[in-house]
């Protein structure tokens, strides 16, 4: 009898898939002890900052809470109860939920956010680690590029609590999977089952990346073909993988896409403003409070950047920036043309569709024309720094293993890293919210609305086993939810300014969305928002308006009171309800119709300027937009100055 012959496997790829494990396991061992989290991670502990991270927690609960109590897996009545809300164009990480439902169903979704959010860098820097080593074949290059990009500034900004943006390893997989084929000769059939798998995953982690992700590939693909680093028919493999890769995806993906393009007209209303969340043209050289070196110094001109600290990623580090200038001008690689240009693309598109001076607005940007087409508007230019350190840690591992590279290479390589190393107040990021008792007392299935809010609401719901259902409430992305924000009652509630509430509307509010308990916290809840809040008063507030508005408390604990209508509870008509929503609509089209004339005088001037007809850009624009106002009722000033900017 012939014994059947054994697969084996060379020493060298041996001790090459060793060497790669043990490189992903320092990676996560370095970020464990980087972070340091608790030893115990009793209730809510987390890491990150403000209501994302409790979002996210909520997320991961949620498919297999669902899954197990046979409810839809797209939408939820537990959030914005009774209208519910559309998951689809929410952060909602279907791929990382289903993924880790298990886990989630023994350990608890917050213990399981606090891993992914440990291991997102890590394994990050080990996929780019992958992609540099098979660039280069320099081990020592490959593992420093991987460190820089785990410690680059959108990496550890996103890491703050942006669950969805942090977890970007399928990224740089995907640039190794590109890589491998066009230096192995894979199949088309081959590179596209990897690829689809990969694309299929970021889609499921993030739409917005998985869309980034696509737009940049195909910009690297055009330099590809423009700077010639390929043959012909390694290059035309490679785009036949990579076509087939993604139609994969899309057809895997086809009933969520259907259920995206269904609700892209409700979501629009609730996209950011990509304005705001761009980098600021000197990012690249300030750093930010998130940074070891210079963090702090330099806080009055980074606190004058556009959005928030967890998106402004621009951060490069002066000797970065120079040494990539030099390394752009001193080595003659294609493939180091490639990277530059790709770099220098995303840190231009990054700016967003202004460019923004510590601040204040300059003038238009190359992604201006994109920040107002559909789906495109649903990106936030800023995170496109993501593609910059991709192209820079690549560039850079490049540069590294040239032949000849000494200590000198390696020694500007640790600068440009010790400019990057994250603040240890960034590392410690902690919290760990208290569960109100009083939400034991409800019964299950209750309708409840928790004042003042805090925004732990979804949180506080998760940690009490689902109990409660959350009547007009719930931080699950931005913008402000219809039908509740029709009320002229709606900012002032989300804001805690009771005092600007009308008692008569609040209770025709209460009744129209079948509020069953109004849950009044007492001080000590409140997240910190960086700015000073007399919590005390707050209660004081929300204690008097739900008093005068005829609620009355049933339930008492030291920790929170739980109300209830009460006999003298006024009952409201649908004409009268409908009166207080039309006053609504009003008060939204004085404040809406300013940012419309805006937008609409810059379609007008950029027409002028490239000598087209406005019409057709109009009409594009209001598809996309939905205005109140038609584009052809409204007038734009002499003098540009006089329009005021969007708020």
């Amino acid at each position: 009898m012939v014994e059947k012959p054994q697969m084996r496997i060379e020493p060298a790829k041996h001790l090459t898939i060793f060497r790669h494990a043990a490189v992903c396991l320092l990676y996560l061992a370095a970020s464990w002890v980087f972070y340091a989290p608790p030893r115990h991670w009793p209730g809510l502990t987390y890491f990150g900052d403000e209501q994302d991270s409790l979002a996210f927690i909520w997320f991961l609960n949620w498919w297999p809470f669902a899954l197990t109590h046979h409810l839809p897996l797209l939408f939820t009545h537990y959030v914005d109860y009774p209208a519910g809300t559309d998951l689809v164009w929410k952060t909602s990480i279907p791929a990382l939920g289903l993924l880790a439902a298990p886990f989630t169903l023994r350990f608890g979704a917050a213990a399981v956010f606090n891993v992914l959010m440990i291991a997102a860098p890590a394994l990050a820097a080990f996929a780019l680690y992958l992609a540099a080593w098979e660039l280069t074949g320099v081990f020592a290059a490959a593992l420093l590029a991987g460190a820089m990009f785990a410690c680059s500034g959108y990496e550890i900004g996103q890491t703050l609590g942006h669950l969805n943006l942090a977890f970007t390893a399928a990224v740089p997989f995907s640039l190794w999977a590109c890589l491998r084929a066009a230096a192995h000769n894979w199949p088309r059939w081959h590179l596209g089952a990897v690829l689809g798998g990969l694309f299929l995953f970021e889609f499921g982690v993030s739409q917005e990346v998985f869309a980034s992700e696509m737009l940049f590939g195909a910009a690297a693909l055009l330099l590809l073909a423009w700077l010639a680093p390929l043959p012909r028919p390694a290059l035309g493999r490679l785009l036949g993988g990579i076509l087939l890769g993604l139609a994969l995806c899309l057809l895997l993906a086809a009933p969520f896409i259907w259920a995206m393009l269904r609700g892209y007209a409700a979501a629009r209303a609730n996209f950011s403003t990509p304005d705001v969340y761009a980098n600021d043209l000197l990012a690249a050289f300030i750093p930010t409070p998130l940074v070891f070196l210079g963090g702090h110094p330099a806080l009055p001109l980074s606190k004058l950047f556009t959005g928030n600290s967890s998106e402004q990623g621009g951060y490069y580090g002066l000797p970065l920036v120079l040494l990539a200038l030099h390394i752009w001008r001193t080595t003659p690689l294609p493939a180091a043309r490639v990277l530059a240009g790709m770099a220098l693309l995303a840190v231009v598109a990054s700016l967003g569709p202004y460019v923004h001076v510590l601040g204040h607005r300059l003038g238009p940007a190359p992604w201006l024309p994109f920040a107002q087409m559909p789906v495109f508007a649903a990106m936030l230019p800023g995170r496109f720094a993501l593609y910059a350190w991709l192209s820079l840690t690549l560039l850079l591992a490049l540069w590294l293993a040239q032949p000849g590279s000494g200590w000198r290479r390696y020694a500007l390589a640790g600068l440009c890293l010790l400019s990057l190393l994250p603040a240890q107040s960034t590392a410690r990021n902690w919290r760990q919210p208290m569960l109100p008792p009083v939400f034991a007392t409800l019964p299950p299935g209750a309708h409840v609305l928790v004042m003042p809010v805090f925004a732990q609401e979804m949180g506080w719901q998760y940690a009490a086993g689902m109990r409660f259902m959350l009547a007009g409430q719930g931080y699950i992305g931005n913008g402000q939810p219809a039908p509740f924000s029709s009320w002229p009652l709606y900012q002032p509630l989300w804001e805690n300014r009771f005092p600007a509430i009308a008692p008569g509307e609040f209770s025709a509010y209460l009744q129209a969305y079948d509020v069953q308990y109004v849950v009044l916290l007492p001080q000590g809840y409140a997240y910190y928002s960086g700015k000073p809040v007399d919590e005390a008063a707050e209660t004081r507030a929300a204690a008097t308006l739900l008093q005068q508005a005829g609620w009355r408390i049933a339930t008492a604990t030291p920790r929170g009171a739980v109300y209830q209508p009460s006999a003298t509870t006024p009952r409201w008509t649908p004409a009268q309800i409908a009166g207080f929503i039309a006053q609504g609509t009003q008060q939204h089209r004085a404040d809406v119709l300013p940012y419309e004339i805006h937008r609409v005088c810059q379609i007008r001037r950029l027409a002028r300027l490239i000598r087209l007809n406005p019409a057709p850009l109009l009409y594009l624009w209001a598809l996309h937009a939905h205005p109140l106002v038609p584009a052809a009722t409204l007038a734009c000033p002499l003098s540009a100055q006089t329009i005021p900017p969007p708020a």
